[in-house]
C-alpha cells in the first residue's frame, strides 16, 4: 500500500470506530471531538517519530556561502 491507501485505510477505520463508540455509548458530538482532540494532543506533545524543528534565529545564524 502507498501513503495514500494507508491514510485512506486508517481514515475509514477511525470513522468506523468512532460510529460504533457512538451507537454503542451514546456518546454526543462534543464528547467525540474532545476525545480525539486529548488524542491529538498527545500525538503532538510527545510525537513517536523523531522530528526535528529549527528556529528562525538558527537559520538566520547559519552560514548561506
Amino acid at each position: 500500500m502507498n501513503i495514500n491507501e494507508q491514510t485512506d485505510a486508517f481514515l475509514f477505520d477511525l470513522q468506523g470506530v468512532v460510529n460504533k463508540f457512538k451507537q454503542e455509548f451514546d456518546l454526543n458530538h462534543a464528547t467525540i471531538v474532545g476525545c480525539l482532540e486529548m488524542v491529538k494532543i498527545d500525538y503532538l506533545v510527545d510525537p513517536t517519530d523523531e522530528v526535528e524543528f529549527n528556529s528562525d534565529d538558527e537559520e538566520a545564524d547559519a552560514d548561506p556561502f
